[in-house]
Parts: structure tokens; C-alpha cells; sequence
């Protein structure tokens, strides 16, 4: 009932089939994960800007359709986030008591007659009034409190674990969880590392994670950032932050006036066809001196370019950029009358270049005639933190990046990808950036692909998988006790291996013993390391190594294994890698491939054996990727 007057309001049918299919699909997976007696953590994955919200509101619909009725709704601590999801959730969620943050007095047993969602800032003064009401009132005595926490990995999780302390929204939420007696907590994000680092201890680590996948017309990291570079990428120079923010006059460089009249075409294209929307966003860096020099320099450029309409080069560069859009789009309105749309634009000074951080004035007053609305007028937006989680930006055209960091995290990063999302005009898409920045965000893009596909395929042990200088998540957030990180090229060995399974192994790979090395599929490496094991599992854990293979498989279906392979080795115990210098370097050279060394050896007493031959492995992964987990061993 509630999920059939929720879809009715939706007009786009392919919309509606997702969320039906994520909704059905996910109350499936909680009906099977879900003990009453017990608190259950759930993930629910998606895209950037691929309608998390929207899938988020099926699923409690279709929830209240099966007789949940208190539903708690959490934002990160932004008031127009904050005010933009209320809105929208009264908007469509019909039946339903929606209530926002200050409206605690009316969450009641008698208001539950309807199921209610309350819709919370992760604010500690917000969390600590309704944890209050929550306990005083009593109000979920015998019923299930269902949580839906927006952007979970960005504020909830614990910013103390390493200092054996609990940061306060941490604390307030858990408090949360545990005033009623059975709650579903359902964490929700499009950048997941942080959550599937926590270890089970810490009352955060989801127990399943629900991939819903977005609709056809959806541009995301595989349009963006293909194996080959796109039409729609323009690198530019890597100087060019640097040109801008090392004071004095500044005149525009190559890359951000191409920007700009990439975008000047796109406003003049939307204007020719009765559009008056067109977004550009620009995110140099996270500082705020950084983005008013930008903001000062793009002001400065377009007051030049409105003086210059009638000059050579301003003509030249238009016409450039006329002709590198109409590349992809073909039907791109006759030059001429893009330059005389273009002019008048510049004329009447229709574009808007807003700063949008944390100390930008802007009014967002929904009742003010000037409040910010990025839905209408031609606006280029600079800023940098604030450009991340929760800000939507319709009809986004062009973006120039070229923010930079000596060690990135992935999830930070993967949320600047703003240009993500379903209404681009997909021909007239351009994205402005550095070489180096590209590259960084295509490993993102494929570190992301890989796991979502582990996700889809259900494996158990999901390893995040990202080249040697990118960190998964903030350091803050992961239990440094538990984490448990691979470096590709080092050799890893059992130094206390266990003598089983010897013949078998003999019959599998003996003969191999007289080669150099071999060229082998993944799967038989990981058969062979299901036949070793060591006295404890801290020492060689054969499941961890099998699931880093198995998730490097997602990334690199071609993937490349080396064997290598040694019989009768008289060698004493405990004498490191047991590799020979020649071995070593053999492995070593095998750069990009998962190499596998089997030492059969002899196992006398005399070298510390126990008398019996035995087989030894040692396994290295490629140079140029790390595997992040965490360990779950009991602490002392």
C-alpha cells in the first residue's frame, strides 16, 4: 500500500523498476540476517548521485508495508541537507507522519496509528534530545526502530577508536540503537571503506551490503573514465593550481579559460533551445584563500571576454571549443549563432560565479527571492569540502579539477565526483583536468568496480583493493589493532607450515619442478593454497590470500599467475623466506603478477623438522596495489 503510493508519484519507469527491485530485494536479505533479540547493521550501496534517497524511501515504504512504524532518518550536519531531505520526504512519503528535529514532543504511541519518519541532522544537540525522548518516553517499547544513516562513513563512526575513547555522534547514535530493544540499523553510502574496515567488535560493521545498481541513463565512473580517454576529458597543464595561488596578478591559464568557454557554448546551446540552467563546477582545493583567487581570477577572465567579443582571439578560442563539443554532438547549433548567444550572455552579465564554502555568505533561505538555487541561471561554483556529500548539482555541464594531495583517500576523492548523476546533457559533457588526476581517478574507478563486484558475487571476505599510494578512508575511523593491510611485491611465507596434504600436492605440481617458472590460472593457485596451512593462522591465513585473489580477479580478469616450483630443499626451520637468492630475484621480476613459490622440503630432524617431507609456500602480489582488511582476532 505504502510502497505502490510512493512509486505513483515517480513518472520515470525506470526509476520505479529499481526501486521496486531494491526494495523487495533488501526486506529479502534483512528477513534472512535479522534476529529479533539482536541488533542488525546493513549496508545499502549505490553510486555517487545515482538517487540513494530515493531508493531509501522505497525501501521504508515498503517496510511500513510490513508493519514497521518508527523510522528515524539521519543527514549529515547540514541545515539545507537537512531541510531538502525533510521536504522531500514529506513531499512523498504519503500516509506517513514526517517530523523534523524539533518536533519530538509528537512522536507518540498514539501517532504511531501511522508509521513515522523522523528526519535528524547527526548533530550532537539533535542526537542527545531524541536519544532523551526515545528512553523517557518509552515510545518503542515492543516495536522495531528502523535507522537509515545518510553518508554513514562520513560523521558516525567512531573518529577515537585509537585513543580508546568514543567521539560524541558515535556515542549519541549508539545510544540511539540501543533505546529500543530490536533495531535495524541501515547505513548508506556511495563510499564504503570506512564501514567494511570496521571489525564486528565495534557494533558498526554491517552484516550484509546491498548493491543497488543505477538506471541506463546514469553517467558514472565507467562513462568518465573508460580503459582509453574520452572525447568528453580535456587534460590540462599541472601547473595551473599553482599559477593561481601563488599571489599577485594572475592571468587566466590555458585550462581554465578553455573551461570557461566550454561552458560559455553550453549556456549559449541551453539558451537557443529555451534552457535557462546550466552548472559549471570548479574545485581547486579544500582552502578557502585558494577558491576567492579563483573566484577573483574567473571574474577578472569573463570581464575580459565581454571587452574582447570583437577581437581575433576571442573568436579563435570560442570557435575551438564550438568545434571540440561538436565532436560529440554533431547537431550543435551553427557557430554564429552560438557566438551571438554567447555575447549576449556575457552582456548582460548572466553568469554567476559563486564561492561555496564554509565561510562564503550565500543565502539559503528557500523564502528569500535571493536565496541560492542552483536550478536556475547559467552559475560557475567554486569551493572545495562543501562541493562533497549531500550537495546535488542539476544539470552540471563542465568541471575543471585539479585539487591535489601527497596521499589521497579514496572515498574523499570518489566524492568529488560531482559530475556524476542522470540529467547531464551526455554530448555536451566536458571535464577539465590534470593527467596525474585523471590516472588517480581511474584506479578509483576501478578499485570502485571491483568491489561492488564482490559485493554481487557475495564473497565473503571483500578486500579493498587500491594502488600503493592511494589510503582506502581517514586513519581516524579504523581500529589500527585490527587492520590488516598487504603491500603487493613483499614475499609472504609460513613460517610455521604444517606437514598435510603432501601427496596430493606431489601429484598436482611435482612434475612443474623442472621448469624456470610456469604460467598458471588463478584458479589453480588458489587450490594449491587450500591444500597448505600453518600452526596459526596470524602466521599464513590461506582464506585471506585466496579472497585477495579472488577480488584482484574482479579488477583484472586477466590476471596473470606465476608458479614456481622446488622439490627435495635440505634447508634448516626457521630460516626466514627460505627462498635462494636466485628464486628471489626470479619472483621479483614478476612485477604485475600473483607469483606463488612452493619449497618441497626435505623436513629432516636434524635441520628442526619434525623427520617428514613437506611442502612450504610463499606467495607475493603485483608491485602496484595494496589489500586493506581488518583482522578479527580476540584482543588479549
Amino acid at each position: 500500500m505504502f510502497l505502490n503510493k510512493y512509486i505513483s508519484n515517480i513518472d520515470n519507469v525506470e526509476l520505479v523498476q529499481t526501486i521496486t527491485t531494491t526494495s523487495a530485494s533488501f526486506i529479502q536479505k534483512i528477513n534472512d540476517n535479522f534476529i529479533i533479540s539482536e541488533q542488525l547493521n546493513a549496508l545499502l550501496l549505490g553510486n555517487v548521485q545515482s538517487g540513494k534517497t530515493a531508493q531509501m524511501l522505497g525501501i521504508i515504504s515498503a517496510m511500513a508495508d510490513e508493519g514497521y512504524k518508527v523510522f528515524l532518518l539521519l543527514t549529515t550536519d547540514n541545515v539545507d541537507l537537512h531541510r531538502q531531505t525533510y521536504n522531500r520526504v514529506k513531499d512523498l512519503l504519503i500516509g506517513f507522519n514526517v517530523l523534523n528535529e524539533k518536533e519530538d514532543s509528537l512522536l507518540t504511541k498514539a501517532s504511531l496509528i501511522k508509521p513515522t519518519v523522523v528526519v535528524l541532522k547527526k548533530n550532537s544537540r539533535v542526537l542527545s534530545r531524541w536519544k532523551n525522548h526515545l528512553l523517557s518516553t518509552d515510545v518503542c517499547k515492543g516495536l522495531f526502530l528502523v535507522i537509515f544513516d545518510d553518508e554513514a562513513d562520513a560523521s558516525s563512526l567512531n573518529t577515537l577508536v585509537n585513543k580508546d575513547r568514543v567521539s560524541t555522534i558515535n556515542r549519541r547514535l549508539a545510544e540511539i540503537k540501543s533505546s529500543a530493544a530490536s533495531t535495524i540499523y541501515i547505513e548508506v553510502t556511495a563510499t564504503p571503506q570506512a564501514i567494511i574496515l570496521q571489525t564486528s567488535m565495534s557494533g558498526w560493521r554491517p552484516k550484509f551490503v546491498y548493491y543497488f545498481k543505477p538506471g541506463a541513463n546514469y553517467l558514472g565512473g565507467n562513462y568518465f573514465y573508460p580503459k582509453t580517454k574520452s572525447l568528453n576529458t580535456i587534460f590540462t597543464p599541472d601547473y595551473e593550481l599553482d599559477s593561481i595561488t601563488q599571489g599577485g596578478d594572475v592571468i587566466c591559464p590555458i585550462g581554465l579559460s578553455k573551461s570557461i568557454f566550454s561552458f560559455l557554448v553550453n549556456c549559449a546551446h541551453r539558451k537557443l533551445n529555451g534552457q535557462s540552467n546550466c552548472n559549471f563546477m570548479i574545485h581547486p582545493s579544500m582552502r578557502i584563500n585558494v577558491h576567492n583567487k579563483f573566484v577573483t581570477t574567473i571574474q577578472d577572465h569573463l570581464n575580459l571576454l565581454q571587452r574582447s567579443t570583437e577581437e581575433k582571439a576571442f573568436d579563435s578560442n570560442l570557435r575551438e571549443e564550438w568545434k571540440n563539443l561538436q565532436q560529440t554532438k554533431p547537431d550543435l547549433e551553427d557557430y554564429e549563432d552560438i557566438k551571438e548567444s554567447v555575447i549576449e550572455i556575457l552582456d548582460n552579465t548572466e553568469i554567476m560565479v559563486i564561492p561555496l564554502n564554509s565561510k562564503s555568505f550565500v543565502c539559503r533561505d528557500p523564502n528569500n527571492p535571493d536565496a541560492l538555487d542552483l536550478s536556475k541561471g547559467f552559475n560557475i561554483v567554486v569551493g572545495g569540502n562543501t562541493l562533497g556529500r549531500g550537495i546535488t548539482f542539476p544539470n552540471l555541464q563542465t568541471v575543471y579539477y585539479c585539487r591535489t594531495s601527497k596521499t589521497p583517500q579514496a572515498d574523499t576523492f570518489w566524492q568529488h565526483s560531482r559530475i556524476f548523476g542522470y540529467d547531464r546533457e551526455k554530448q555536451m559533457v566536458r571535464m577539465f583536468i590534470p593527467k596525474g588526476l585523471y590516472k588517480l581517478f581511474s584506479d578509483l574507478n576501478a578499485s570502485n568496480e571491483m568491489l561492488i563486484k564482490q559485493v554481487e558475487e557475495n564473497l565473503e571476505n571483500i578486500q579493498l583493493i587500491f594502488p600503493s599510494n592511494i589510503r582506502p578512508t581517514r586513519k581516524n575511523v579504523v581500529d589500527n589493532e585490527f587492520l590488516n593491510l598487504i603491500h603487493g611485491g613483499v614475499n609472504i611465507f609460513a613460517e610455521t607450515p604444517l606437514c598435510i596434504n603432501v601427496e596430493t600436492i606431489n601429484q598436482i605440481i611435482a612434475d612443474y619442478a623442472s621448469e624456470k617458472s610456469i604460467d598458471v590460472e588463478p584458479e589453480l593457485i588458489i587450490r594449491l593454497l587450500n591444500l597448505v596451512k600453518s600452526e596459526t593462522i596470524e602466521d599464513f591465513n590461506t582464506k585471506k590470500y585466496i579472497a585477495c585473489i579472488q577480488g584482484l580477479k574482479t579488477k583484472r580478469p586477466q590476471l596473470k599467475c606465476k608458479l614456481i616450483v622446488r622439490i627435495d630443499r635440505d634447508v634448516a626451520k626457521g630460516t626466514g623466506t627460505l627462498l635462494s637468492p636466485n628464486d628471489r630475484t626470479l619472483g621479483d621480476s614478476f612485477k604485475k603478477e600473483v607469483v606463488l613459490t612452493m619449497y618441497r622440503v626435505l623436513g629432516s630432524k636434524e635441520k628442526g623438522w619434525d623427520g617428514q617431507p613437506l611442502w612450504i609456500p610463499n606467495i607475493k602480489f603485483p608491485d602496484d596495489c595494496c589489500f586493506y582488511d581488518v583482522e578479527e582476532i580476540a584482543r588479549d
